[in-house]
């Protein structure tokens, strides 16, 4: 009896358990559809905004920034910064993130590096490794608040005593629906990742150099505008791609845990139910017995 009784309350704790990871699993694709909408119109604007201070920046070749385009100096660091999930339950989603972040920053001498740590996760892995390292923590991150978070680290890059050396973003990106891969996007030096663009821009010129522009404020400051939101627009870009791997990594992961409740369910009950019937065959033989 005391068997039964045992198989009847794990049999309630895995319907409890069926229950909580399908309603989880409807959240995570139901908040991945409302992302991915958002998607192509951010990429839309950070394609246009790349395009535009290529251009620009091609007909002002004189132009320099100490953000965008640092020297150098004595003292400057590295900046890396870790995009992680705002929860668990996602499955490999922070294991390979972490390990890629390992890689990356042995490869920037990892002692020397400044950090900043985006959502709950990576801010829990940081903290028992390089506290002492991390310069910004943002714990939570969200669809309402991601371009909250993006313009802090733009306020802490552009605020920074000394112009850091380059920065470094490593997060997920979502290939496929199915598929989550971590990836290392290098933002700055602005040269580095433009360079491409910068050589297709000076073949256009030669075609078009007899157009002309009107400048309505300062070339400089223009440029140093324009710079400024193109790392924003690809913080955000990078930011919202995260939150969309992740809702896709933790509907995956729920999905199989749910398929995974229901076999287990079925087995559970098959065994509690020959259980049950053994044993009251066994007392109607008992019983007949003894008449």
């Amino acid at each position: 009896m005391a068997q039964l009784v045992q198989m009847r309350q794990r049999i309630k704790a895995i319907e409890t358990i069926k229950k909580i990871t399908h309603a989880m699993r409807l959240i995570s694709m139901s908040t991945h559809s409302r992302i991915r909408g958002k998607i192509p119109v951010l990429k839309y604007y950070n394609q246009e905004v790349s395009d535009l201070f290529d251009t620009i920046r091609a007909t002002v070749p004189q132009w320099t920034n100490g953000i965008v385009s640092p020297e150098q100096e004595p003292g400057a660091k590295p900046l890396v910064i870790l995009i992680g999930s705002q929860k668990g339950l996602c499955g490999t989603f922070n294991t390979n993130l972490f390990k890629t972040f390992e890689k990356t920053t042995e490869e920037l001498k990892f002692a020397k590096i400044n950090i900043i740590s985006v959502g709950k996760k990576a801010v829990d892995y940081l903290a028992s490794r390089k506290k002492d390292r991390i310069v910004k923590e943002f714990p939570e991150i969200t669809v309402r608040n991601f371009t909250d978070v993006s313009q802090e680290i733009i306020a802490q890059i552009l605020k920074a005593k000394t112009p850091y050396s380059s920065v470094r973003i490593v997060s997920n990106e979502l290939k496929t629906f199915f598929v989550q891969t971590p990836k290392v996007f290098d933002l700055l030096p602005l040269a580095k990742q433009n360079e491409k663009a910068d050589t297709n821009t000076k073949k256009d010129e030669s075609q078009e150099s007899s157009e002309d522009y009107i400048w309505h404020q300062d070339k400089i400051e223009l440029l140093d505008n324009l710079a400024n939101q193109y790392i924003a627009a690809q913080i955000n870009t990078l930011l919202l791609e995260s939150l969309l791997a992740e809702q896709a990594a933790r509907f995956l992961s729920m999905d199989t845990a749910n398929r995974n409740a229901k076999t287990l369910l079925e087995e559970t009950t098959l065994q509690y139910n020959k259980l049950r019937q053994w044993k009251i065959t066994k007392e109607l033989t008992e019983l007949s017995t003894n008449f």
